[in-house]
């Protein structure tokens, strides 16, 4: 939803109604990035296993970088033709890329840095005692803060987007191993909390009539309203017990985010041929084409998994990939 609103909010004009609606949908969804981090830090940083470096790097490669270089790949393919078409610089795909500002794979790019010095915290934690690696993960995330409000840039996978970053990865880590066990109504408290400081920066934002739509004080991943709205919402989730189970869906989310920006761009295309009149709703767009692109991301996922899947097993690449590098 945070790209689709983005770019369909970016293709219209904009009243001053709409222009608050979606300033919103845009507030609200800025955990997205720093739960993704709090997520990965909570389930890696946790597993002693991940302090063997070989396995830890060659393990993430196969899961991670594999997918990741087949579908950069076929977007620079395609961004190149398009290029051609367009009679534009054939190049510049191959440019975004090394600046790590390609697609929405940037992401990516930041999370391998966070993925080198996985297995180094690892080993760390074992050297101190929680209440330090507490306290260290929250000053960490507190310099982070800092630094991310006087620093900017030009490249995703700059150390000093990495080291900021890891304030979000550390800090995951730490809710999940002392915060999961929180009784429902703090957890519940915790997570209206969240909402209400998400809206306090909707509030902020359209007092001061900031006008730039996606990044300013307010609403960069390290504002310090933005930390405390999205630690509480995973504070709060962590300790809700859930029963359901959701693991064929996460199994497919990783390439659902590979696949989502291509998905949405020809879903809005389609619709601006078919149902030209359609851009003049632009919220019900947003809503439409944020859950269609979502729900084809998953089919065409589960379809890649299966595929692939079947292609590993006919050729043996889990069973070569690893004895070829792990012993």
């Amino acid at each position: 939803m945070i790209h689709v609103n983005a770019y369909i909010s970016s293709q219209n004009n904009i009243s001053l109604v709409g222009y608050n609606i979606y300033n919103f949908i845009n507030v609200i969804t800025r955990f997205s990035v720093p739960c993704f981090v709090m997520m990965s830090g909570a389930f890696i940083l946790s597993n002693k296993k991940n302090e063997d470096y070989k396995r830890f790097y060659v393990k993430s490669f196969y899961k991670i970088g594999i997918p990741l270089i087949i579908f950069s790949t076929a977007t620079i393919a395609l961004s190149m033709i398009n290029c051609l078409i367009s009679n534009t610089n054939i190049f510049m795909p191959i440019l975004d890329l090394l600046k790590g500002d390609f697609s929405n794979y940037w992401f990516m790019f930041m999370l391998v840095g966070l993925y080198f010095l996985a297995p180094i915290i690892v080993r760390i934690k074992k050297t101190i005692s929680n209440k330090s690696y507490i306290v260290g993960s929250v000053i960490w995330m507190v310099i982070a803060c800092v630094s991310q409000s006087s620093s900017t840039y030009k490249v995703s996978y700059s150390f000093g987007v990495i080291f900021s970053f890891l304030g979000y990865f550390l800090i995951g880590n730490v809710i999940y191993e002392n915060l999961r066990n929180l009784k429902f109504v703090f957890s519940l408290g915790s997570i209206f909390v969240s909402v209400g400081t998400f809206f306090l920066v909707y509030i902020l934002r359209a007092y001061t009539g900031y006008s730039m739509y996606v990044t300013d004080p307010y609403i960069n991943w390290f504002s310090p309203l933005i930390i405390i709205a999205s630690v509480l919402l995973f504070i709060g989730f962590a300790g809700l017990k859930i029963k359901m189970n959701l693991e064929k869906l996460s199994s497919t989310t990783y390439i659902v985010y590979l696949f989502h920006t291509k998905v949405y761009l020809t879903i809005v295309l389609i619709f601006n041929r078919l149902v030209p009149n359609i851009s003049e709703h632009t919220l019900v767009l947003i809503l439409i084409v944020s859950i269609l692109a979502f729900i084809i991301s998953v089919l065409l996922s589960s379809l890649y998994i299966i595929i692939w899947t079947f292609l590993e097993k006919k050729f043996l690449w889990k069973e070569k990939w690893y004895s070829k590098f792990v012993e």
